[in-house]
């Protein structure tokens, strides 16, 4: 009886430790499927995330050439006052893209689904910095715009006062060019357009930069090609 008692406490034992192997073993495996899930959604929201953020790097290209057009039609009016030169129609062209500056959102659809998985699914800590970086720039920037309100200044104040014919980004055709040459209003107005274009492209240039950054990021982390 003890012989018997003594095999069937061993068969007993050895059942229980295949019992918590297998478990052991299914939580591994459990443990590895979900490694995997999240891999492979980590993969599909970062190749969204780098196909928005390559179709926003013409947007910032864009947005740069807006502004280097704003300054350098500022700087024309400018010295056709100091000058004291006389009325061309070139100016109405001129007078109508000073107030054409805006500032461009990123697309924040593919990084919001990031966002609502949780953004701790990105395990590259490079990557995460520059996305969270990079969207906040953009958000900022749309902000300060909406505060300092320079294109609305225009439509509401300098464009009714001063000017008889207005098409967006087109021209502006002057009430009087001398009255308008002698305006202090129009004088500050247009300096506030050389402030605001220096400053929104100085940051224009640098969220070029971080999109540039993160798509070598991505592109790295995806190994995808040029192609792709």
């Amino acid at each position: 009886m003890e012989n018997k008692t003594s095999k069937y406490f061993k068969y007993a034992i050895g059942e229980i430790i295949l019992v918590m192997i297998g478990i052991l073993l299914a939580l591994q495996v459990n443990n590895w499927n979900e490694r995997r899930k999240e891999k492979s959604l980590e993969k599909v929201l970062l190749t969204s995330i780098y196909h928005s953020i390559v179709d926003d790097t013409t947007g910032w290209n864009a947005e740069i050439t807006g502004y280097d057009r704003q300054l350098a039609y500022s700087d024309y009016i400018k010295r056709k006052f100091q000058d004291n030169s006389p009325y061309e129609k070139r100016l109405d062209t001129a007078f109508a893209v000073i107030s054409n500056g805006y500032v461009r959102e990123a697309d924040y659809t593919a990084f919001n689904s990031l966002l609502n998985t949780g953004i701790d699914i990105v395990k590259n800590d490079s990557i995460k910095f520059y996305l969270n970086r990079y969207y906040a720039h953009s958000e900022h920037l749309v902000e300060v715009e909406n505060y300092f309100e320079n294109s609305k200044f225009y439509r509401q104040h300098i464009y009714p006062k001063y000017f008889k014919a207005y098409k967006y980004a087109r021209e502006a055709i002057p009430n009087d060019y001398n009255v308008l040459k002698t305006s202090t209003d129009f004088a500050v107005a247009l300096d506030y357009t050389i402030n605001d274009a220096y400053f929104f492209k100085d940051w224009s240039v640098h969220k070029k930069e971080d999109a540039l950054r993160l798509i070598r990021l991505l592109k790295q982390d995806l190994m995808l090609k040029d192609n792709d």
